[in-house]
């Protein structure tokens, strides 16, 4: 966050009410959005795909997509993850910018270790990754000894709208609700600003909702889906209500719901099972819910609905143990690999070499790991941090190991808080999930020794679904799902709207992205776009829009690497609109001479 984001945590005891009473009537005084009264909701789905809509499971989605605007052309961020995404989606950012390279991410690196070991509760972890799916995590880490300004180092729309006198909600799942404004603080003296997740609630008064929701236990998929519905129904019983007053007032207002499902249930039964395919019933019931409390209220003239998912999915078809095999092999014995650190992401792992390696010793390991690892099967793009800073503009997407792709070309490098390496597990988008999905089936594990056969925890399959990964992720096995990674399935999501500042029946047929919604929402509302997004306005698909005259093109960018008598090419596919890349997946061809 900036240094201008200085609102405090207002559930935090250690501040003053003289003080918290100082910035409420500061934000009172800050003039309204030069849009006064409009109402946006940002609706996340966890993990839908795009060919989950239809008319059986989510009708009120597909008419949602008919009757206002269907982004046929929808991206997510890549690394394929739900923070990595929830900080685009807040911020109109990408990792180099808002700082999050994904859920389980090694911070020590970017911070002064002695210190930041100190912090209560969070600093004993930082020795190893860290799963920021938890507020708690976020606002501890929201300290002097960690990052001062915060985990996202952009700011955010809920932070932006709040600054600007309008009413905030954020509710939903931990850790990617924490990313819209990780120092919430209502913005009315009254305190009619909201956010409640999992594990967190502000206002105080709202707390004790905490003890009255229902309980999550992964073994019953369907306390999912129920604490899903208890959230739509403080985003319909309390947020609307309260926004439809702001707006009265002349306040904009956002609200922001973030569904657990159908992620959660994908991840643990895997796609295509009758688990997973009730959640995403369950997921649209809840947006007819929404939709319908729109209409009771009498505010849909002022309001604007957008529903994005944050990335795809796809089937595991293998676990990749990426650090045993490492070990066991390639840096066995090598002194300059003691304390490599990897970060296990499920599709994508984040490699961070030791701090203490020169340069020469640096790029030695790296093209270690990268030599042996883009020759297996199972191996996507990898990208590679650079050993300087590049032209603003650079068009040069190779990274300096022979075989890899510029982090920094790819809104991934620059930042403190880059890893080394990223090692992308490779997606096959046109292989089915038949004969993977279902307790019966044969898991795999692939050791050093070669394959391992473990349990599959998969349930059983009823409708087969196209798309398999390898997989980095522990205690998921073949036949659940998982994302993260750089293929079609897991970048392409879902995005639609509709409401009073969208066009109506119209198909965009323009790439858009998770990062171009925060600029967007910035527009309908008035307020100037966040410092560092590098998003978009989505204009095509506004009311009263003009056809694009600047069109998109495919692009195509390639690197490889020879050993011996075998030899890959990795081929990256981008659509290229409006000065910016939208990635689309990648295609790999590997050759032995025999």
């Amino acid at each position: 966050m900036t240094a201008a984001r200085n609102r405090p945590l207002r559930w935090l005891a250690a501040f003053a009410a003289a003080v918290l009473a100082g910035i409420f009537g500061a934000a009172r005084a800050v003039t309204a959005a030069s849009a006064p009264g409009r109402i946006v909701i940002l609706m996340v789905w966890d993990g839908l795909r795009p060919d989950l809509v239809d008319a059986r499971d989510t009708p009120n989605l597909q008419a949602l997509e008919t009757a206002g605007v269907r982004f046929a052309r929808h991206h997510s961020v890549f690394p394929t993850v739900t923070l990595v995404n929830a900080a685009a989606l807040a911020t109109g950012g990408r990792p180099a910018s808002d700082g999050v390279f994904g859920d389980m991410m090694y911070l020590a690196p970017a911070l002064d270790i002695a210190r930041a070991t100190t912090i209560p509760s969070v600093g004993y972890l930082l020795h190893d990754p860290l799963n920021l799916e938890n507020t708690r995590y976020l606002l501890a880490l929201h300290d002097a000894r960690a990052f001062a300004n915060g985990v996202v180092t952009l700011a955010a729309a809920g932070q932006t709208v709040a600054n600007s006198g309008g009413y905030v909600a954020i509710l939903g799942k931990q850790g990617p609700t924490g990313m819209f404004d990780p120092d919430f603080v209502s913005t009315d003296a009254a305190g009619d600003g909201l956010f409640v997740s999992d594990d967190v609630a502000a206002p105080p008064a709202v707390a004790a909702q905490l003890d009255a929701k229902p309980p999550i236990t992964m073994i019953h998929p369907e306390s999912i889906a129920a604490r899903d519905a208890w959230f739509a129904r403080i985003v319909t019983g309390r947020a609307l209500p309260a926004a439809k007053a702001a707006s009265a007032a002349g306040r904009p207002s956002l609200i922001v719901y973030w569904q657990h499902n159908p992620d959660l249930a994908q991840h643990l039964a895997g796609l295509g099972t009758r688990i997973a395919l009730d959640a995403v019933a369950a997921d649209d019931r809840n947006l007819g819910a929404i939709r319908k409390a729109i209409s009771d209220l009498g505010i849909a003239g002022r309001t604007d609905l957008i529903v994005v998912s944050d990335h795809g999915f796809a089937t595991i078809k293998a676990e990749i143990p990426l650090a045993r095999l490492l070990k066991a092999g390639v840096i066995k014995g090598d002194p300059d690999a003691d304390g490599m650190v990897v970060a296990r992401n499920g599709g994508m792992d984040l490699v961070y070499l030791p701090a203490r390696l020169r340069a020469l010793e640096r790029t030695a390991l790296m093209r270690k790991i990268v030599d042996y690892a883009i020759m297996q099967p199972w191996c996507g793009p990898i990208f590679s941090r650079d050993r300087a800073a590049r032209p603003p503009h650079n068009r040069n997407y190779r990274g300096f190991i022979e075989g890899t792709f510029s982090e920094r070309a790819f809104g991934l490098g620059g930042s403190p808080r880059s890893p080394d390496l990223i090692v992308s597990f490779r997606e096959f988008p046109d292989e089915s999930n038949q004969g993977l999905t279902g307790p019966s089936n044969r898991a795999i594990v692939i050791g050093p020794n070669g394959e391992e056969t473990t349990a599959n925890h998969s349930e059983a399959l009823v409708r087969p679904i196209e798309g398999v990964i390898y997989s980095d992720a522990p205690h998921y096995t073949t036949g659940m799902g998982m994302h993260g990674a750089f293929g079609p399935r897991e970048l392409h999501n879902v995005g639609a709207a509709i409401g009073p500042d969208f066009r109506r029946g119209y198909v965009d047929e323009l790439p858009t992205s998770n990062s171009d919604v925060a600029p967007t929402i910035e527009h309908i509302f008035g307020l100037k776009r966040a410092a560092g997004a590098s998003g978009r306005t989505i204009a095509e698909a506004l009311a009263g829009a003009h056809r694009p005259a600047v069109k998109a093109r495919p692009v195509t960018v390639s690197a490889g690497a020879k050993d011996g008598d075998r030899s890959v090419t990795i081929a990256i596919h981008l659509t290229r609109y409006d000065g910016r890349d939208y990635p689309d997946g990648v295609s790999i061809e590997r050759t032995a001479r025999h």
